[in-house]
C-alpha cells in the first residue's frame, strides 16, 4: 500500500493538504473495494511459469472479478475530445469538441452492452472494408487515414453511433441536438 501511495502523482493539487488527504482517502477506499487488502483476494503477481506479471495485468484481474457485470447491469460509454484548432493561414484559434454518451442494455432485458455494440460494429465494418478491398493500404494499419476512417464513421452513423461535434468557431455550427 505504501508503495502505491508513494508513487501517486498529486503534484496537480498544488500543495493543497486537505485535497491531498481527500485524494489519498479516495484511493484507499477504491483499493479496499477492489479487494487489494483482502487476504482472500487471488492476486497473481506471477504467471504459470513464475515470470512476473505487470501491475496492469494484475489490476485487470482484480477489476474483472470485482467489476464484472451481472445480468441486470447496463454499461455506459462517455467520451469527450477537446481540441484547440488553429487555422494555418489566419492563425485564428477556436475550440472544437467531440462528445459521445450512450448506455447499453442489460443482458437480462435481451439487449447488448454499448461496448459490445461500438466495438463489434466498428470491427465488422472494418473487416468488411478489408474483404471488399475498399482500403488501399495493406497489412496492419492504424485508422488514421481519411480513406479508412471516413467510410467507417459514415457507416457507424447508420447504426446510431456518432460523436456530437461542437465548435465555437464563428459560423461553424454544431451537430449538438437542440434541447
Amino acid at each position: 500500500m505504501i508503495g502505491v501511495l508513494s508513487r501517486t502523482d498529486i503534484a496537480y493539487l498544488n500543495g493543497d493538504k486537505q485535497l491531498a488527504e481527500e485524494t489519498v482517502r479516495s484511493i484507499l477506499k477504491t483499493m479496499t473495494f477492489l479487494g487489494f487488502f483482502d487476504d482472500s483476494n487471488k492476486l497473481r503477481p506471477t504467471d504459470a511459469q513464475g515470470k512476473a506479471r505487470s501491475c496492469l495485468d494484475t489490476l485487470g484481474d482484480v477489476m474483472s472479478d470485482r467489476l464484472k457485470h451481472e445480468s441486470h447491469d447496463r454499461d455506459l460509454v462517455v467520451m469527450r475530445h477537446n481540441f484547440v484548432v488553429e487555422d494555418p493561414k489566419t492563425k485564428e484559434t477556436w475550440n472544437q469538441t467531440s462528445t459521445f454518451i450512450e448506455s447499453g442494455q442489460s443482458h437480462k432485458s435481451g439487449g447488448i452492452s454499448i461496448m459490445s455494440k461500438t466495438v463489434g460494429i466498428t470491427t465488422a465494418i472494418a473487416a468488411r472494408g478489408v474483404l471488399d478491398k475498399k482500403f488501399p493500404q495493406r497489412g496492419v494499419v492504424s485508422p488514421i487515414h481519411p480513406e479508412i476512417y471516413n467510410p467507417i464513421l459514415q457507416e457507424l452513423e447508420r447504426f446510431g453511433i456518432a460523436m456530437v461535434e461542437d465548435s465555437d468557431r464563428p459560423g461553424a455550427g454544431s451537430t449538438r441536438p437542440k434541447l
